[in-house]
């Protein structure tokens, strides 16, 4: 499957009210890749999602869906399409069980077909003994991972995967992992919302910020990396590069030495140099940011934002529509 974007925007309410949630936002994605939705709270990325899933309608723009305009309308793009979101809801009072032939009944399976996909998800996640049990009686981990399964229940096209590491230990954060490369790596769209930054690293191939309702950053993340990095190189912190020729300055961090070479040197220069200092080399990587100092520095400090986000204003405006 595969979404586009075309200088959509959305706004909410009117005259002094009238706040803008998503801001002539374009990008595309397409199957077999991770595509990370990053931004501050606020920022308009629930905004969107709904968009996406044809909840709200934009103002202005275009939303295609495998190349048809307004392709997400349509009840086969539904039935092809996860969305885990962030604010969860499940039905208390009934057992896992029901619940998973309900919303398997609602994506077009019959009870054979719930049957067969049901199980080994269960005995995957470590739920199977808990079949019968009521949602009520779950922990916050166990609802986690039983949302995580009834969206992925029908085999969708497209994930849209909200925050779905909230509430999982270590264990259970591998399992989505791994469920999120598999599903990469059979062809399908993941698009995947969150604010654990070592997450993004890890899975996504492609990544789009937005702050203040527009796009900030976009493209593959070592990209997204390299171009944000001022630094050209890193090397193992009992390595110092300093007084090399080649050299410029160096940056001491907790892990690693950042090296800032002269104009025209090269990764090759400083490689030959350390060898004939005989500096002890055991690690030098292409100078690239994590995504986290990235995504702060763009985004800037909770305390430099404003008071209302403008979604928290949209989400108001709304309201009082």
């Amino acid at each position: 499957m595969q979404i586009a974007f075309d200088g959509v925007s959305k706004s909410f309410g009117s005259g002094a009210r009238r706040v803008i949630a998503v801001n002539d936002v374009s990008f595309e994605a397409t199957g077999g890749t991770v595509f990370g939705i990053l931004g501050p709270n606020g920022a308009g990325k629930t905004t969107m999602i709904r968009m996406l899933l044809d909840v709200f309608r934009p103002d202005t723009g275009r939303i295609s869906t495998d190349g048809v305009e307004n392709g997400n309308r349509s009840l086969s793009f539904r039935q092809r399409v996860a969305y885990l979101p962030e604010e969860r809801g499940l039905y208390q009072k009934r057992k896992i069980s029901d619940v998973i032939h309900y919303i398997g009944a609602l994506r077009g399976m019959d009870r054979e077909q719930i049957r067969t996909r049901m199980m080994p998800l269960l005995e995957r996640f470590d739920l199977v003994d808990s079949i019968k049990k009521k949602v009520s009686t779950l922990s916050k981990g166990m609802s986690q991972k039983l949302q995580i399964i009834l969206s992925v229940i029908h085999n969708p096209d497209m994930l849209i995967f909200d925050e779905p590491f909230s509430g999982l230990d270590p264990v259970n954060v591998r399992l989505v992992r791994e469920l999120v490369r598999e599903h990469r790596d059979r062809g399908k769209l993941v698009c995947l919302s969150t604010h654990m930054m070592a997450e993004v690293e890890a899975l996504c191939d492609r990544v789009m910020m937005i702050d203040h309702g527009r796009r900030v950053l976009y493209g593959a993340l070592d990209e997204v990396r390299r171009t944000n990095t001022d630094f050209q190189a890193s090397v193992n912190k009992d390595c110092d590069p300093t007084g090399l020729p080649c050299v410029v300055r160096v940056v001491k961090d907790v892990d690693m030495n950042h090296v800032y070479l002269k104009d025209g040197a090269t990764l090759n220069d400083l490689m030959r140099e350390l060898a004939a200092a005989k500096r002890p080399v055991r690690r030098l990587v292409e100078g690239m940011r994590p995504i986290e100092d990235i995504f702060i520095s763009v985004a800037g400090s909770a305390a430099d934002r404003d008071a209302t986000p403008p979604t928290k204003q949209a989400d108001a405006a709304e309201r009082s529509l």
